[in-house]
């Protein structure tokens, strides 16, 4: 059905809706328009007629004492909606009333909106397992452009929201009028897009989907407030945190004029998606019983003129009985902005950043990577990853000296989290293999083989490797953009390790559900070469076990390609560490 059709179809059905709701609720007095009927008895008599003996019975009733009623116990109070969290299988959380405010990150106070379903009071509708987005139609970040917001999208929108996630959408116009016309329109765009679902769907959606009478900037609350002072558009989260909604480009529609790309109304449930991903990260985190050893606590750490310069830390780790109890690590890196963020206080670029474990015997000399993530554009960031790989590093436990180095401004709040996670084998031998460099003709020519002695008691081999890759040289746009191999072979049988999703325009959008921060201000969506701008860069694992002997030697070699062949041209660089980890 055309889509044109499908909307006069709904403007119909509102009218007759309106029409028979009318007729429904007169207000009239029927005595006014014809006699009252008068309840009979079966057989004929008026009720109303009563005998001498029924009123004797009604006095002797009235002078009996009446037997005392069970004192009621009072009902328990029962959040209305944890039936939509039963149903979806989330934990619900309890409205909380504490370090409320109106900045990022503060817990959102209560609030009530007005929308065309009644007041809408949040504290009431509060569950703790949905996310809630504002959705202004003239947003900050999409006022440059000739289409508003609201004129398309609206289905991708609802299509692609989780299914525990509130839509609010507020208008910013000031004249009722105005406003009115625009809040139908987006109205009829909903009512088309639940047309095309089942009758469940349109259930769940219409709970979900809301309407604002009034205009977002002025109404007298937290989010009134925000809008105003803000004005990026509002989430709030399943910790009932404030948060800004993030950049809508789309990289589909690149507009040569303005030299970016326009806005895509369906970008924001990229961010319900992300508030999920903490939720449970959140979860998963409290489960482990973890030992967490603090690094840096909030510095605001930088290096303007590429100087090389670092910040430092001392941490205390357990003793090595201690540390033998524990079977994996992870760094909990969070990187804030240096004021009230995100974008114009965020910084700008999707740099490298790196943490450095010092060698034990000359604390100064800090060049072994520990840790690295890609920044964001415009956008804090949170990432937890495994390392467990470089255990071996700091199984001896005492004080170690680690480094940080960012080129651009952050508050800097990084942990490490030691915890059992009962693996069948613990990582006890860590041995450094290759490093990258720069991705030309000779890059392979310094690659020899490496020989490690793989011990007797040994229980599982792995390869461990963080490989990025940078530049934008010609052929391939290499090495950030270009699906470059790597191969590494354990006596004699080959594992191959490559980035099959780079070609793919969303192809860093698609991992938002796994820690990529959303909606950055930049060409965040691109798949790369083993990365992505806000996220981690990640060690990737292969398990080698069956390739090698315990109690024998094992021979390991390496080298990189580009379409089964040597990079041609210089320019493009390889980021690399890779080592052989032996777990007893």
């Amino acid at each position: 059905m055309h889509v044109s059709i499908i909307r006069m179809f709904v403007l119909c059905c509102f009218i007759l809706t309106a029409t028979a709701f009318l007729a429904c609720n007169d207000d009239s007095d029927p005595a006014v328009d014809g006699d009252t009927e008068v309840e009979t008895t079966e057989d004929g008599d008026d009720e109303e007629e009563q005998t001498e003996e029924d009123t004797a019975d009604e006095d002797i009733a009235m002078d009996q004492e009446p037997d005392p009623e069970p004192e009621a116990e009072p009902e328990e109070e029962i959040n209305p909606n944890a039936k939509y969290c039963e149903e979806l299988g989330l934990p619900i959380r309890e409205f909380s009333e504490e370090n409320v405010g109106s900045t990022l990150y503060a817990t959102a106070e209560n609030f009530t909106i007005p929308t065309r379903k009644g007041d809408w009071e949040f504290a009431r509708e509060w569950s703790g397992c949905e996310n809630y987005l504002f959705i202004q139609d003239m947003p900050k970040q999409a006022r440059d452009w000739p289409d508003d917001l609201w004129d398309r999208d609206v289905d991708d929108l609802l299509n692609a929201i989780p299914d525990n996630t509130h839509v609010f959408f507020c208008s910013n116009i000031y004249n009722a009028d105005n406003r009115t016309a625009a809040l139908d329109a987006i109205d009829v765009e909903v009512q088309t897009n639940l047309l095309m679902k089942t009758p469940e769907e349109r259930e769940d959606l219409e709970r979900r989907i809301h309407i604002a009478t009034w205009n977002c900037t002025s109404m007298d609350n937290v989010i009134g407030d925000i809008n105003e002072t803000v004005g990026w558009g509002i989430g709030i989260d399943r910790f009932q945190r404030i948060r800004y909604i993030g950049s809508y480009a789309d990289p589909g529609r690149y507009n040569a004029a303005k030299q970016w790309f326009a806005p895509n109304l369906s970008m924001a449930a990229n961010e319900a998606k992300y508030y999920n991903f903490e939720y449970e990260r959140e979860e998963r985190l409290l489960a482990q019983d973890a030992t967490v050893l603090p690094v840096f606590t909030g510095e605001v750490l930088k290096d303007p003129g590429w100087a090389g310069e670092k910040g430092y830390a001392e941490v205390t780790f357990p003793d090595a009985d201690t540390m033998a109890g524990f079977d994996s690590m992870e760094l909990d890196l969070y990187l804030g902005c240096d004021g009230d963020g995100e974008y114009g206080t965020c910084p700008a670029w999707d740099y490298l950043v790196h943490m450095y474990i010092c060698d034990k015997e000359e604390p100064d000399t800090c060049n072994v990577e520990f840790g690295r993530w890609i920044t964001t554009y415009h956008r804090e960031g949170r990432w937890v990853h495994d390392v467990s790989a470089m255990m071996p590093l700091v199984k001896d436990g005492g004080t170690r000296r680690f480094a940080f180095y960012t080129q651009q401004p952050y508050e800097v709040k990084l942990s490490i989290r030691l915890f059992n996670s009962s693996k069948d084998a613990r990582p006890e031998e860590s041995h450094f293999l290759f490093s990258g460099g720069g991705f030309g003709p000779e890059y392979n020519d310094k690659y020899e083989p490496i020989t490690i002695a793989i011990p007797s008691d040994a229980v599982k081999v792995e390869l461990a490797s963080v490989i990025t890759g940078h530049g934008m040289e010609s052929p391939g746009n290499c090495a950030e953009f270009c699906n470059t191999t790597h191969h590494f072979t354990v006596n004699d049988t080959e594992t191959v390790i490559d980035f099959p999703w780079i070609g793919d325009d969303l192809g860093c959008m698609k991992q938002v559900s796994e820690g990529t921060v959303p909606n950055q201000y930049g060409t965040w969506w691109y798949g790369r070469s083993g990365w992505c701008p806000g996220k981690e860069a990640p060690i990737t694992l292969t398990d080698v076990t069956d390739m090698v002997t315990p109690g024998q030697d094992a021979v390991i070699e390496y080298h990189g390609l580009f379409n089964g062949q040597p990079y041609p041209n210089g320019g493009a660089r390889i980021d690399m560490k890779s080592w052989l980890v032996i777990s007893r």
